[in-house]
């Protein structure tokens, strides 16, 4: 598959939305319970207060996968709160389309935005049950670094 990465453009939203509710509808792999629509594609993944970069995988004109990448929230309410240096990182690829190399492609782009955003180590937390998850982010060179019942959290420092 030939692949092309660009930044996200508000025409992807749709696609966006179907890949991420696919995901959804098939379950164990993502957080997200709540479907997605073009509104909340554009206000979680497109570069708006803490974005860094949001990237597709097109194979022709079809969008085939997204990643985006986020500084972390100085605000999170939550537990394990990370410093604002730090970035998260979200990758979803089209079910069908998935071990062809897309998300590494994807990353090869996520990762120099990361560089040059200054971005000290990229967070990335996977489900538990998300053992595809964390061999792709293992791959990539993340480590773990934090873990609980439910999530495995894995670190990338950009070089």
């Amino acid at each position: 598959m030939t692949l092309t990465i660009r930044r996200a453009q508000e025409q992807d939203t749709g696609s966006m939305a179907e890949i991420l509710n696919e995901i959804i509808e098939k379950g164990g792999t993502t957080a997200y319970r709540d479907k997605f629509d073009h509104r909340r594609i554009r206000e979680e993944f497109m570069p708006a207060k803490l974005g860094i970069s949001c990237f597709v995988a097109l194979s022709g004109s079809e969008v085939v996968g997204f990643q985006a990448l986020l500084w972390c929230d100085p605000d999170w309410p939550g537990d394990n709160a990370l410093p604002e240096d730090w970035a998260v990182i979200a990758t979803y690829v089209d079910p069908t389309t998935q071990k062809g190399g897309i998300g590494r492609a994807l990353f090869k782009e996520s990762s120099r935005a990361a560089k040059d955003a200054g971005v000290r180590f990229i967070d990335a937390t996977i489900r538990r049950e998300n053992k595809g998850g964390q061999r792709y982010y293992q791959g990539l060179g993340f480590s773990d670094y934090r873990s609980d019942a439910n999530s495995v959290s894995k670190k990338f420092a950009p070089v």
